[in-house]
């Protein structure tokens, strides 16, 4: 009997001590491409990976992703995630490693496994299996005072792009860009509160209308008759998925075979992955 409780207290302070360094670091960077995959993003497991990480309270960006002023002002606050395969015939098995800014494993998760005999539902299946271990640690950041105390480096950053960080009591620094071009960019949003609309495919769900723009990253994703847009489509570079960003969901977008915009997300409150189509507007 003591031996057992021994083992199960040796086994939580372990998983303590795990998420006590976790917690240590801000950001988790996810590659576009994992080293036993033929193409970036195959199976839509990068994609999948960043989901997954932001399932569990991490800030998650994509390797190409601009990176926040802090990172880029401090690269170890941030976490690198890698996955590696030990499959076999029969078995699909995967490992997600984080690693810091210098090339150190913090983090290795058991090993996710899967029979399934189709590609890309194996690898699905064994990476939700390896986050398990994940989920049991309870991330939470922990900001360390050195980071409050390292505004300086944050501050040259952002004047090295020709932009200026701004405080807002009680808020983490606000950035604010300084340029003629935003200046124009604001006069014309006064001038003319609406969005060009391109001569592309629109999109319909539940008699509301919505359509594509070209941006840096990706797309950015509109309503009809909106100014603004309400998500972000990051592309990857396999171009085959995107990582779908809005200010209340995160999760995978690719178009499926007849044009339609598939939209998939994790719904905490229902505990289950929703499934959204807008179809193509003929």
């Amino acid at each position: 009997m003591k031996i057992a409780i021994l083992s199960i207290a040796l086994i939580l302070t372990l998983t303590t001590v795990k998420a006590q360094n976790l917690n240590e670091y801000k950001y988790v960077v996810v590659p576009e491409s994992f080293g036993f995959l033929d193409t970036p993003n195959e199976y839509q497991l990068n994609a999948l990976t960043k989901f997954l990480f932001e399932k569990n309270g991490f800030k998650t960006l994509m390797k190409s992703e601009q990176k926040p002023f802090d990172l880029e002002a401090n690269v170890c606050l941030g976490l690198y995630a890698n996955v590696e395969e030990d499959s076999n015939l029969f078995v699909t098995k995967l490992v997600v490693l984080l690693e810091n800014c210098n090339g150190e494993v913090v983090f290795r998760t058991e090993e996710g496994t899967s029979r399934e005999k189709e590609f890309k539902a194996a690898h699905h299946e064994a990476l939700r299996e390896a986050f398990k271990s994940l989920e049991e640690i309870e991330y939470k950041y922990a900001e360390k005072d050195a980071e409050t105390s390292g505004k300086d480096a944050i501050t040259a950053v952002a004047a090295v792009r020709g932009e200026v960080v701004t405080e807002i009591p009680g808020e983490n620094p606000q950035i604010a860009v300084e340029s003629e071009q935003e200046d124009e960019e604001i006069e014309e949003e006064v001038t003319g509160n609406e969005v060009t609309e391109e001569n592309g495919d629109y999109y319909v769900l539940d008699n509301a209308v919505y359509f594509l723009e070209e941006s840096n990253s990706g797309f950015s994703f509109f309503q009809k008759g909106m100014a603004e847009p309400f998500a972000s489509l990051i592309k990857s570079e396999g171009q085959d998925s995107f990582i779908y960003s809005s200010i209340t969901k995160q999760g995978l977008a690719y178009f499926d075979t007849e044009g339609n915009l598939v939209v998939e997300y994790f719904d905490k409150n229902r505990n289950e992955m929703i499934k959204t189509v807008y179809r193509i507007q003929d």
